[in-house]
């Protein structure tokens, strides 16, 4: 039955046509999958051409087949994460695309047995020409058309400079419920034509991809520059600090945990009862922007002797929402399967949901599903107080040129912390 559940997604992986790529485990027996900058869990997978940064992709697979050969390729993509089809590997990779995995360790003297693996990039076999987003995709040697998972990350080419600022004065509210973005871009070294042609502009909160702002046209268009502000399509909820739980030993309760029992075959952790903190007024928490960290205290390499505990979330609440309610973070890959909506208990009067989660420190939020996407209105509240994250990216494809260069980078918080 497992090997149907993991092949029918790896069948609509291949069949559904021009999808936008993300990180996410596609097989069923892949676990923990992270990009990050240079190792450093609380930057963007976003790195220089031509610099000296990297790409670390790290993951775990849970499976008696662990040991399996497995390689991975490269896929340049556009400004939306489709695969770039007007040009070849030759033209954005120097060196050999389609390589080996071969840093693999398995996991010691833990309850859960997997095997981790990682990947940094650029390495002696492969490194890039050109900047945009890029793909990694994991398949098994022998089957190179069943990818386990993607992990996205970008490459910028700095050629103009960005100025941004976060308000809670927006143009629909004052200090309420809402954050809004504005940015100006400095082009003096480039020469942009149309902007409204050439360029492709995003915004993201909390390295959401649900809420992003994408396509994003400029107010002004000034010589050597321009000015994105009074534009309602960059104001966000601005939502709640994110919830915070600490898993990193079995030998005690960390931040927010209620209770570890141990019953064979491995270890059962529950989160402290959550409750619903809409309207209830805001208290600052320095959170991490949905990020999350593995860690273990009884082990020196966490990344092969963190184990892995069944992780139970619960939501007090009285009557059942007429909506799904989704629980998310960056250890969800910021996606919205059913594998993450919680489920209503009448007798307890809540929403549960379990999870195996590797030991960490781990952000998360409730999100309910809305008409328009997914929003923080109902449970974790709206407060104009909430620190924020903002990225934006700008794409740039002038007449001519077959691809999406990125072409400035900025992330910003709405408050120092």
């Amino acid at each position: 039955m497992k090997y149907i559940f993991t092949s029918f997604f790896l069948f609509l992986y291949l069949v559904l046509p021009a999808q936008s790529y993300k990180t996410q485990a596609i097989s069923s027996e892949i676990y923990t999958v992270q990009a990050t900058m240079n190792g450093d869990w609380s930057k963007i997978p976003v790195i220089k051409l031509g610099g000296n940064d990297y790409i670390d992709l790290s993951f775990d697979r849970i499976s008696d087949d662990s040991f399996n050969r497995l390689r991975y390729r490269i896929v340049h993509c556009d400004a939306f994460w489709k695969k770039s089809t007007s040009i070849s590997e030759i033209d954005y990779l120097t060196g050999f695309n389609d390589n080996m995995l071969d840093d693999y360790s398995p996991s010691l003297n833990t309850t859960v047995e997997y095997t981790n693996f990682k990947l940094r990039i650029p390495n002696r076999d492969i490194n890039f020409k050109l900047s945009g987003n890029y793909a990694i995709e994991v398949y098994e040697e022998d089957s190179p058309n069943m990818v386990l998972l993607t992990a996205c990350f970008s490459i910028v080419d700095n050629q103009l400079s960005i100025a941004a600022a976060v308000s809670s004065n927006t143009d629909i509210d004052s200090n309420k419920a809402h954050q809004q973005l504005s940015f100006t871009l400095h082009h003096q070294g480039i020469n942009i034509r149309d902007p409204f042609t050439e360029l492709f502009i995003f915004a993201q909160q909390n390295n959401r991809m649900d809420n992003e702002r994408a396509k994003i046209k400029p107010t002004y268009v000034n010589p050597g520059k321009l000015v994105f502000e009074h534009n309602r399509e960059l104001i966000f909820e601005a939502g709640n600090e994110y919830r915070r739980f600490e898993t990193a030993s079995y030998r005690y309760n960390g931040m927010n945990v209620a209770h570890i029992e141990y019953t064979r075959p491995g270890y059962t952790m529950g989160i402290a009862i959550d409750k619903i903190r809409a309207g209830r007024g805001y208290s600052y928490d320095q959170d991490q922007n949905g990020r999350y960290f593995i860690r273990t205290n009884e082990g020196d390499n966490s990344a092969t002797e963190a184990d892995y505990f069944t992780t139970n979330f619960t939501l007090e609440m009285e009557q059942p929402l007429n909506q799904d309610i989704y629980i998310n973070g960056d250890f969800t890959n910021n996606t919205f399967s059913d594998k993450y909506i919680m489920k209503y208990n009448e007798e307890n009067k809540a929403y549960n949901l379990s999870l195996l989660l590797k030991q960490g420190l781990y952000n998360y939020q409730y999100l309910t599903k809305e008409s328009n996407g997914f929003s923080t209105a109902k449970i974790e509240g709206n407060y104009f107080e909430a620190e924020n994250e903002y990225t934006i990216y700008v794409y740039y494809r002038p007449a001519g040129q077959r691809y999406d260069s990125l072409i400035g980078v900025q992330t910003l918080q709405s408050r120092e912390k």
